[in-house]
């Protein structure tokens, strides 16, 4: 007969779980020690351990600017794994691939972060821009077209909690003030895309459009090209070819 004690959940495993599923609930606002100690009702020195083995691992993303944590990469990947069985990954992929054969850019696929894109998806088959944009690594969503798209449902107010530091730049191009951050935001609202001019990369040129989920931006979809290659007449064909790939993936999200 197996012993009852054998049953009792793990307190440690328990509250790691926990913490996952409270960070998950909250979406894109990191909480700090203080937070999670009270929503586990745990004291903090028992937690302290726990936070910096899941930050060292990737599990978790530690702001030590605004001392919060956040859920890390790592489980991305792991969801991707389990995601990836009913072929969303793949269609939306396949997608990607053809956008980006059909144009010869490289084509970026993310979400926001607390106020960094993290990259879902990556097509890049010529190799020929330098983006340091792989599949789970983040990026500030002020420097870039794909964070702009997503930034745009935003108002100033929710934009300043994003970012209470302020703008870092990342080039000498990068936006640096929050006043023309919204201007900008409110541009893309406006157009129904995004521009990005070696904000956060140099001599690298992107445009980027919003995938709507549910009716609400959920993704961004972006297209990158070396500067010397952009030209109005490239664009209005790159956005005509963005769109139909981004009203794929919208149906293929509907039918999750």
């Amino acid at each position: 007969m197996p012993n009852s004690v054998d049953n009792q959940p793990h307190r440690s495993t328990e509250r790691v779980l926990s913490i996952f599923e409270y960070l998950t609930e909250t979406e894109n606002v990191g909480k700090t020690l203080t937070d999670i100690s009270i929503q586990m009702n745990a004291p903090k020195s028992s937690l302290l351990p726990m936070l910096r083995t899941l930050v060292s691992r990737g599990y978790l993303h530690y702001n030590p600017l605004t001392h919060q944590y956040f859920l890390g990469y790592k489980l991305y990947e792991v969801g991707t794994k389990y995601v990836s069985e009913n072929n969303l990954n793949d269609a939306i992929y396949q997608v990607m691939m053809e956008l980006a054969t059909a144009n010869n850019v490289t084509v970026q696929f993310g979400e926001l972060v607390a106020g960094d894109v993290l990259f879902l998806q990556k097509v890049d088959l010529f190799e020929k821009l330098r983006l340091y944009r792989a599949v789970g690594r983040r990026t500030p969503a002020y420097a870039n077209a794909l964070g702009k798209v997503l930034l745009s449902d935003k108002g100033p107010a929710e934009v300043k909690k994003l970012y209470p530091d302020g703008l870092v730049p990342i080039t000498p191009k990068t936006v640096t003030d929050l006043d023309v951050l919204n201007e900008q935001l409110a541009e893309v609202r406006q157009l129904g895309f995004a521009r990005s001019n070696e904000e956060a990369t140099q001599y690298v040129s992107s445009i980027a459009v919003p995938v709507l989920k549910s009716g609400r931006i959920a993704y961004g979809l972006e297209a990158s090209m070396s500067i010397f290659e952009y030209s109005e007449e490239k664009e209005r064909q790159l956005l005509f070819s963005m769109y139909d790939a981004k009203g794929r993936i919208e149906n293929f999200l509907k039918n999750q």
